[in-house]
């Protein structure tokens, strides 16, 4: 029988971001700092979030690195899965805490590739107590 591989959604809401990187473990690898937060819930499995800092004025190249790193965690996603328990709800916030205006496109997204190489081998699960 094959292993089910965990459920992975999307996290929204501005109290889950708030939640997740007020209460969450920080993990930082440039230009992207990751919050995880795990609880105890019926629910498990995993919830992500894709976050830009308003320091990127324009909305449309907020729009840009959010999509650069959505497909840079599809990438990475089985390093990802890896870590997650079955028994947990985890859920992560990457939010992204650069510079845009020196990189191009390839450039930026090289550095978020980068980035989540790193953190998919550094995050740790937190087991609620």
């Amino acid at each position: 029988m094959p292993l089910l591989e965990p459920s992975i959604e999307t996290l929204a809401g501005f109290g889950s971001f708030t939640r997740v990187i007020t209460r969450g473990k920080k993990y930082e690898s440039t230009p992207i700092k990751a919050f995880v937060c795990s609880s105890l819930s019926k629910q498990t499995g995993l919830r992500i979030g894709f976050a830009v800092t308003r320091g990127i004025r324009k909305a449309a190249h907020r729009n840009l690195l959010k999509r650069l790193m959505r497909e840079a965690f599809r990438e990475k996603k089985k390093d990802f899965l890896a870590r997650v328990n079955s028994k947990i709800l985890q859920e992560i916030v990457f939010l992204y805490n650069g510079n845009i205006k020196s990189l191009t496109k390839k450039g930026c997204f090289a550095a978020i590739n980068r980035a989540f190489t790193e953190l998919s081998s550094a995050i740790n699960i937190v087991y609620p107590k």
